[in-house]
C-alpha cells in the first residue's frame, strides 16, 4: 500500500517544521516535502538550517528555506514569520516540534532554571510562534497547526514533572485552541509519534522516518474536519474514523 507521502499531495502548501534540524523534525521536514510542500526548516543555528534546507531540497527537489528562530524568544518570532511570508507568500502548515527535556529528576531536587527552560521551549514556544503565524492563517481562512505530543503528556511517569507538564499542558493547548477556531477552517491536532529513536530516548526506538505519515495526512486537504484530535502515529487511521 502507498505511504502517506505517496497518497497526500501536498503540492503548492508551505510548512514550517520548528526544530527540523534533526531526529523526527528532519524527518518530518522531509516527508512533507516528498508530498510536494515547500518547507521551513527552523531551529537555533543558522547554518545548521541551511545546510539540513540544502539536503532535503537535494533529496526531494521541494523548495526550501533554512532559518534559525528560538521559539522560545518573542523577540525572534515577529521577524522569522516576517521572512517566511516574504518569501512564499503565505503559511499552511505549522508544526510545533522543537522540544528539550532535561535529565529526569524527583519534584524535590529539580532546578526551577531547568523547569522555566522546559516549559519555554515546550509549551511558550508553541504558544508564541502559533500566535505569530495565526493572523496568515485566519486571513487565507486555512491552515494546519500540528503539536508534537508524547506519551508523557498523556499518562503519569514519576520524575518527569516539567517535562509532563509541558506536554500535558500542550494538548490542552491543543485541544483549547482546536474550539476557538473551529469556525475559522483552521486545524488544530497533537500527534503523539511513540518510542522514537532520537537523542531524548537515547537513540532507541523506531526510525524517525516510519512515524511521519500523520503529519502528511494532517498537512493535507483530505483531513479536512479533523481537529481537536489526539492521534498517535501507529492508530490514527482508526483514531479518524
Amino acid at each position: 500500500m502507498p505511504d502517506a507521502k505517496q497518497l497526500f499531495d501536498l503540492t503548492g502548501k508551505v510548512a514550517i517544521v520548528t526544530g527540523s534540524t534533526k531526529g523526527i523534525g528532519r524527518a518530518m521536514a522531509s516527508g512533507l516535502a516528498q508530498a510536494g510542500a515547500s518547507i521551513v526548516v527552523c531551529s537555533r543555528k543558522q547554518d545548521l538550517c541551511e545546510n539540513v534546507a540544502n539536503e532535503i531540497a537535494g533529496e526531494t527537489g521541494a523548495t526550501t528555506l533554512g532559518l534559525a528562530c528560538h521559539v522560545g524568544d518573542w523577540d525572534a518570532i515577529p521577524g522569522f514569520v516576517e521572512t517566511v511570508v516574504g518569501r512564499f507568500g503565505r503559511i499552511d502548515v505549522l508544526v510545533n516540534n522543537a522540544g528539550v527535556m532535561t535529565r529526569p529528576a524527583p519534584m524535590t531536587e529539580l532546578d526551577v532554571k531547568k523547569w522555566d527552560y522546559t516549559i519555554a521551549v515546550n509549551l511558550r514556544g508553541p504558544f508564541l510562534i502559533t500566535q505569530a503565524v495565526l493572523p496568515i492563517m485566519i486571513k487565507q481562512k486555512s491552515g494546519s497547526i500540528i503539536n508534537v505530543s508524547s506519551s508523557i503528556g498523556r499518562g503519569a511517569y514519576a520524575n518527569f514533572i516539567a517535562y509532563a507538564t509541558s506536554k500535558w499542558g500542550l494538548e490542552g493547548f491543543t485541544q483549547n485552541l482546536a474550539a476557538e477556531l473551529r469556525s475559522s477552517h483552521i486545524l488544530v491536532n497533537s500527534v503523539e509519534p511513540g518510542y522514537v529513536a532520537t537523542k531524548l530516548t537515547g537513540f532507541h526506538g523506531s526510525k524517525p522516518e516510519s512515524v511521519t505519515d500523520v503529519f502528511v495526512f494532517l498537512a493535507s486537504d483530505e483531513s479536512k474536519g479533523v481537529t481537536g484530535k489526539m492521534l498517535s502515529s501507529s492508530g490514527w487511521k482508526s483514531q479518524i474514523k
